[in-house]
């Protein structure tokens, strides 16, 4: 008799068994959760010359199998202390285009009417250029 046999159908304590049970179903659900998770990425960002706005965002794949472009709704935010024209919250959609297999993404942001560009490096110490209607403002780019 093999030990999963052993384990099921008998020889091992009532307690043991149920307790093993747990175990691998615990196990099942996370790593089904944690393959759900990693089809999804949480981008997070600030950009203006003070870094008075934040951006966070969930974007998923494009394609089932891809990981190279990825899309999802964000929302920007003003947290800066000086008055400005515009809402304090938008929302809108973030496209990300992966390059090879390095942290570089092109982004594009669309929100409040505007359509920005972003190429460089995803890293929280990174500081880029988001370009909006030909003027370019600085910005930081994360993958949480």
């Amino acid at each position: 008799m093999n030990t999963l046999t052993t384990i099921i159908h008998g020889t091992w304590p009532a307690r043991m068994r149920h307790a093993l049970k747990t175990f691998v179903l615990a196990s099942v659900i996370a790593m089904l959760n944690l393959s759900a998770q990693a089809q999804s990425l949480q981008i997070k960002g600030k950009f203006g010359y003070l870094g008075e706005y934040e951006l966070f965002a969930v974007v998923a794949p494009e394609a089932p199998d891809g990981n190279k472009e990825f899309s999802g709704p964000m929302s920007v935010k003003h947290v800066g202390l000086c008055q400005h024209s515009g809402p304090n919250e938008s929302e809108g959609i973030i496209r990300l285009h992966f390059i090879a297999a390095t942290s570089e993404v092109a982004a594009t942001l669309s929100f409040d009417g505007h359509e920005c560009t972003f190429r460089g490096e995803m890293l929280k110490t990174n500081v880029g250029k988001l370009v909006c209607s030909g003027d370019a403002l600085p910005i930081n780019l994360w993958s949480k």
